[in-house]
């Protein structure tokens, strides 16, 4: 009953109100009223039938001063409905009332642009572009959709799908017809006749910043919205490719071109070409094989400051009717203690006198040639001024050795009487091997008794320091050795491409080669010794490819002292490990070069014949070894191509905080009866151009040396 007040207070105010101007007008009086009761009402009044959601609550307001047109009664409460967030869905005939949240998910009209829906409906509607990208266009239009409504971009199809108020539609068509317009921009061509495009272009790059010119590095930043030109140097035709984003730009950039392209002045076809990466000297020999078609003499590619030009006289070469005379010349030029040479190239061209001067103290070429021939030699110079990229090669040497050996036997010797040295002996072990029972008694007569490793128990019946001769002596050894070995090696090092790279890490050893004793005729006795690296060795030249793949010409050698060999004493041996090879890899690719898995069991016995077969009793004459060793041996290998210098700058990064991680990782105990060492730290980053910061130095400590000076490390 008291639900339906505010519906019969609404029909009553409704009766009451003053007389319709027509039959089809109404006069609204809603205050306060129920929203369940008021949608009835409405229903009651438009013939709608309307299902509400439970979650449809509230009140609303609705007051028309003046008769309305029943035709307008459903708009108006679709704006209340939204002012209370609730919005309408219709379908079948019905009118649901749910949350406007869930709107977008229900059935709704589904339109095209230029739809004649307005009003406070939930439509969706289906936007084809045709100019703009419809997923840059999401974040402009998003701020204006309802926060409860939503937009999506189709990539494959460029179209914007737009859920929201139909009202709100046509205000986002509209913004939408503004946006997506045909481009103004004019992409045109321009023949050049007498100079470079390439010089053309870095001109314009100088003079017209917002204009973008592939090739120049780096490009000049401009101010956020400002339209962007772009000129691309065509080398092949001497033309610049203009895309110009306004009339102004095409105007200006037209104007400028036709300025620059004028015939060189006479005398005036001295040109110099500032290189950016590659060498001048290098680069001369590569013109001026090009020219003359002979070998540059550049095979070799060599990490030295000095390259000797090949020159060549006399004679000349005949091609395409022209006759082409060489004469090269070379001049040292000293460099900072270093010694390069400036090449200079002269050559004979249809009458004209081309030459190539390269300048190895500003890396620049100086080129004396009629304007045809410098744009063709620029063009060359161009394409083959380019940064190269860098390699960066992790390897790592996997080593894990398992070893076990045992040893069990008994020697003995039997003699008597003072002038008898002995009747019989049984030395089992190896000549060699410590624990043999002749080097034994030798030591002991010597008077320098040795003790064998293993476990010895020992039989003496007389003591030979005193002269007297052993009568019987008798040993039994014992030994059971094993041993493991776990060893990870990760040289790594960063080189220019086709650049071969070494990093060697270990100790240069003597090694005896030969002697001389002292003789009559040589008084003077000598010994030759040569020095020779030993650790880990790794030799890389890489060699990256346009797709992105490395050939990598590799050296890997881990080479180190062994002990385990008897010389005689003839110096010290050493083991080596080492691999050659060149392999094709893609970038960042993990590839095993090679390894080796060896499994040696060796079983080895001494025994007096006869004696030693006897069951039981053959154990006293019987010396047995046995000797596993078990070896894995892994190389692996993983390059990374640096191209630019970000990519340099992260992995220095990231290679500088492990180092910090491990050196903050090693502390120094405080001791109580020992002075307490100063914390030696890394900076948190690693410094920015310039001068390395040095922090403050700390107050002096006694006995602790002065650790203001500037230094990569801070000492605190």
């Amino acid at each position: 009953m008291i639900r339906l007040r505010p519906l019969v207070l609404a029909l009553a105010l409704f009766a009451a109100g003053p007389a319709p101007a027509a039959d089809d007008e109404v006069t609204l009086n809603f205050v306060n009223a129920d929203l369940e009761s008021t949608i009835k009402a409405v229903g009651m009044i438009t013939g709608r039938n309307f299902v509400l959601d439970p979650r449809v609550k509230g009140t609303v307001n609705i007051v028309s001063t003046q008769p309305v047109k029943k035709s307008q009664v459903y708009p108006i409460l679709l704006s209340a409905l939204r002012q209370q967030g609730f919005a309408t869905v219709e379908a079948g005939g019905v009118v649901k009332v749910v949350p406007e949240a869930d709107a977008k998910q229900n059935y709704s009209v589904t339109t095209k642009p230029g739809s004649k829906v307005a009003g406070d409906r939930i439509v969706t509607q289906v936007y084809p572009l045709k100019y703009e990208s419809a997923s840059q266009l999401v974040p402009i239009l998003r701020p204006l959709i309802t926060p409860n409504n939503a937009i999506a971009a189709y990539p494959a199809g460029n179209t914007l799908v737009i859920t929201d108020y139909a009202d709100n539609i046509q205000r986002l068509n509209r913004v939408i017809e503004s946006i997506d317009q045909a481009p103004s921009l004019d992409v045109f061509p321009v023949t050049l006749k007498y100079a470079s495009a390439v010089d053309v272009a870095q001109t314009l790059a100088r003079l017209l910043p917002e204009v973008n010119v592939q090739g120049v590095n780096p490009p000049t930043p401009i101010p956020e919205g400002v339209r962007r030109s772009a000129v691309v140097a065509d080398i092949r035709s001497n033309a610049l490719l203009v895309r110009a984003e306004t009339a102004v730009h095409a105007q200006q950039i037209r104007r400028l071109v036709e300025t620059l392209d004028q015939p060189g002045a006479a005398g005036g076809n001295i040109h110099v070409i500032y290189l950016r990466n590659a060498e001048a000297v290098k680069l001369a020999n590569t013109l001026k094989g090009i020219l003359t078609g002979q070998d540059s003499g550049n095979a070799s590619s060599g990490s030295g400051l000095s390259s000797t030009p090949t020159s060549s006289s006399g004679g000349g070469v005949t091609t395409g009717g022209n006759t082409l005379n060489l004469s090269a010349t070379g001049a040292s030029t000293s460099t900072g203690g270093a010694t390069a040479q400036s090449v200079a190239t002269s050559v004979q061209l249809g009458g004209a006198t081309v030459m190539i001067q390269a300048d190895p103290m500003t890396n620049s070429l100086i080129i004396t040639a009629p304007d045809n021939i410098y744009n063709n030699l620029r063009s060359v110079v161009d394409k083959l001024d380019v940064r190269r990229a860098q390699v960066y090669i992790e390897a790592m040497i996997a080593e894990v050795n398992v070893t076990k050996t045992g040893e069990f036997g008994i020697q003995w010797v039997l003699g008597g009487g003072s002038n008898i040295v002995g009747v019989g002996m049984s030395a089992l072990a190896p000549a060699t091997a410590a624990n043999n029972l002749a080097n034994i008694a030798n030591s002991i007569i010597a008077g320098t008794p040795t003790v064998p490793s293993g476990f010895n128990i020992g039989v003496l019946n007389a003591n030979p320091l005193k002269g007297e001769t052993p009568t019987l002596g008798v040993l039994a050894t014992a030994l059971q050795r094993s041993g493991n070995a776990n060893i990870l090696s990760t040289p790594n090092l960063i080189t220019l491409d086709n650049e071969e790279a070494k990093i060697m890490v270990g100790q240069n050893i003597p090694i005896i080669t030969g002697t001389q004793s002292s003789t009559g005729s040589n008084p003077n006795p000598f010994t030759t010794v040569e020095r020779e690296d030993i650790g880990i060795t790794l030799k890389v030249k890489p060699q990256v490819s346009e797709g992105g793949s490395i050939t990598l010409s590799v050296y890997q050698e881990v080479s180190n002292i062994d002990n385990t060999v008897q010389t005689d004493g003839a110096g010290i041996a050493t083991s080596k490990r080492a691999i050659e090879s060149r392999v094709l890899v893609d970038d960042g690719q993990i590839l095993v070069l090679g390894g080796l898995i060896e499994d040696r069991l060796s079983n080895g016995q001494s025994r007096v014949p006869g004696l030693g077969d006897i069951p039981g009793l053959g154990q006293l004459f019987r010396y047995e070894s046995r000797d596993w060793q078990k070896t894995n041996l892994m190389i692996f290998l993983r390059p990374y191509i640096l191209r630019d210098g970000k990519a340099s700058e992260a992995l220095s990064n990231s290679r500088y905080q492990y180092l910090k991680t491990q050196q903050e990782g090693f502390q120094i105990p405080d001791h109580l009866l020992l002075p307490t060492l100063p914390k030696v730290h890394l900076p948190a980053n690693l410094p920015a151009p310039g001068p390395f910061p040095v922090d403050p130095a700390p107050a002096a400590t006694p006995g602790v040396p002065d650790a203001s000076a500037p230094a990569a490390a801070v000492v605190q």
